[in-house]
């Protein structure tokens, strides 16, 4: 099986399932397998997948039919530009936070916070 066939059947196995953004899921967990970037996945798609290297994409996909998040199964998250482990005991970062984290940032250097911020009890 080449990766895009291998990416055309997971697509429709998570869609069949109404997984969501499947097509993206299934591209960025071929590119996990592979450890190789969008570009390669791009250029190299009519590349045969060796026999272990299917059945561990393949395994991957099942779990994303579970409902296991895609960065409890890849162990990573980007956060404010910067890539983060992540496993089922921690939150996965959301966009909404890194606009949160953003404007705490603007509000302290416009109050002159200072940059040892400890939380107080009230």
């Amino acid at each position: 099986m080449t990766i895009r066939e291998a990416i055309q059947k997971a697509t429709i196995q998570l869609k069949t399932k109404n997984v969501e953004a499947p097509k993206l899921k299934a591209r960025l967990l071929i590119q996990f397998v592979l450890k190789k970037d969008r570009q390669y996945i791009m250029v190299y798609d009519e590349q045969k997948l060796t026999k272990e290297q299917e059945e561990q994409y393949f395994k991957k996909i099942e779990k994303l039919i579970k409902g296991i998040p895609l960065q409890h199964i890849t162990h990573q998250q980007e956060f404010m530009r910067m890539n983060f482990y992540v496993n089922e005991d921690v939150l996965i970062p959301r966009p909404d936070t890194e606009c949160l984290v953003e404007e705490v940032i603007r509000n302290c250097k416009k109050n002159k916070c200072k940059k040892d911020i400890r939380f107080m009890h009230r």
